[in-house]
């Protein structure tokens, strides 16, 4: 089977339906984040601050081709991997990308206590999370093979309803 890329914003549920979606094909789940907090050997806030965005951009990119360059996995990645065209074409090309959707107030009910989002350690988080919400949408939809709706449903049944809609897809 080809990779099954999960893309959407932070809290979407990508590591958690993920995990359970690999479980429920038999496939390896990879978590492109954690991924590369084992290989910097650092947690990604501390590679936002000390390193930079862009570095942690370019991390990602290779992490990502790394697991491109075989199959059978379900991959959780970062919100913000669809920033990078290279990073979308790779995805299209090696698997099929499911956009994980939550409107905006379920994703701040999500995030919200999490001190581990760089990109929300502002003065207005919930501010900066609309505006990601904006910027990446269209992207998140534009590349997404198929949207899944998160919004006040269990990892387990998200993750049932995109075994489904993949086994569905491969018939």
């Amino acid at each position: 089977m080809k990779n099954i890329y999960l893309i959407g914003m932070m809290g979407s549920g990508k590591t958690s339906c993920g995990r359970e979606l690999a479980k429920l094909l038999s496939l390896t789940f990879v978590d492109l984040d954690s991924e590369i907090e084992k290989r910097a050997g650092k947690p990604i806030s501390d590679i936002f601050k000390t390193e930079g965005e862009p570095h942690f951009r370019k991390l990602e990119r290779d992490e990502l081709a790394q697991v491109a360059g075989s199959a059978d996995h379900v991959v959780a990645t970062g919100g913000g991997i669809v920033l990078n065209p290279t990073n979308c074409e790779v995805m299209r090309e090696t698997g099929t990308v499911i956009y994980l959707r939550a409107n905006l107030n379920q994703l701040w009910d999500r995030v919200k206590r999490n001190s581990t989002r760089p990109l929300l350690e502002t003065s207005d988080p919930k501010e900066s999370l609309a505006n990601l919400f904006r910027e990446r949408e269209p992207i998140y939809r534009d590349i997404a093979n198929m949207v899944v709706v998160t919004d006040r449903k269990t990892h387990q049944a998200v993750a049932r309803e995109l075994r489904d809609k993949c086994l569905a897809r491969q018939a």
